[in-house]
């Protein structure tokens, strides 16, 4: 006996014994379970290029929501210093260490570990 033949009688014994296996081992299911195998996998909008996209998308749209947070807050500061001169200058003060005449200005600084 050949290894086909061999082949053939398990693989008849197997869709003896269950539909599902009947089922599985119908050539058109085949067929179909390696088209649909090359679609997801081997073509240029494989099933991995489709998933990288989406998790870079979603990345993307984080980080612009972030950006759209920051260009809010800025603009609430940027508001906030081009209204009032006594927040203009404590801004200065604080940040650039700015100083009127006959001031003596101290920074203290916490010491890095």
């Amino acid at each position: 006996m050949s290894i086909f033949t061999k082949a053939k009688d398990k693989i008849a014994e197997l869709k003896a014994r269950s539909a599902v296996v009947r089922i599985l081992l119908n050539k058109y299911m085949i067929a179909t379970l390696v088209f649909l195998a090359l679609i997801l996998f081997n073509s240029r909008t494989s099933l991995n290029q489709m998933i990288k996209s989406m998790s870079t998308l979603r990345s993307q749209k984080k980080q612009e929501m972030y950006y759209r947070q920051a260009i809010k807050a800025t603009d609430e500061r940027i508001n906030q210093l081009t209204s009032n001169k006594d927040t203009l200058e404590m801004f200065a003060r604080e940040n650039y260490y700015f100083q009127e005449d006959g001031e003596d200005v101290f920074i203290v600084e916490k010491p890095t570990e």
